[in-house]
């Protein structure tokens, strides 16, 4: 089951990548994020993992959030993780977009 949320992603973090003690490659990146309540006010601020497929991709804007709850490879405890972001265009944007009708 899919769960989606409002967030306002006002920076992206510079990507990180190393080498980890099994020897396999890693990269991730974090961005900085308002979480907003369904009457559009801040609910908590705080830090999102961006998804594998958007690192380097991601910039600061306002987003549905959809995500899943599944278990931790490591605690097997259950938390959500996140399955994809969906720009939602500003004002502006929205303003300057060709009419289609």
């Amino acid at each position: 089951m899919q769960h989606s949320s409002v967030v306002q992603i006002l920076k992206v973090n510079d990507p990180r990548s190393g080498i980890g003690k099994n020897n396999k490659a890693w990269q991730m990146q974090e961005a900085e994020c308002i979480l907003l309540d369904a009457d559009g006010q801040v609910s908590q601020v705080g830090v999102l993992d961006v998804p594998k497929d958007m690192i380097g991709n991601l910039v600061p804007g306002m987003y549905t959030a959809t995500f899943t709850l599944a278990a931790h490879y490591q605690t097997r405890k259950i938390e959500s993780r996140l399955t994809g972001l969906t720009r939602i265009p500003s004002k502006q944007e929205r303003a300057a977009a060709p009419d289609k009708g």
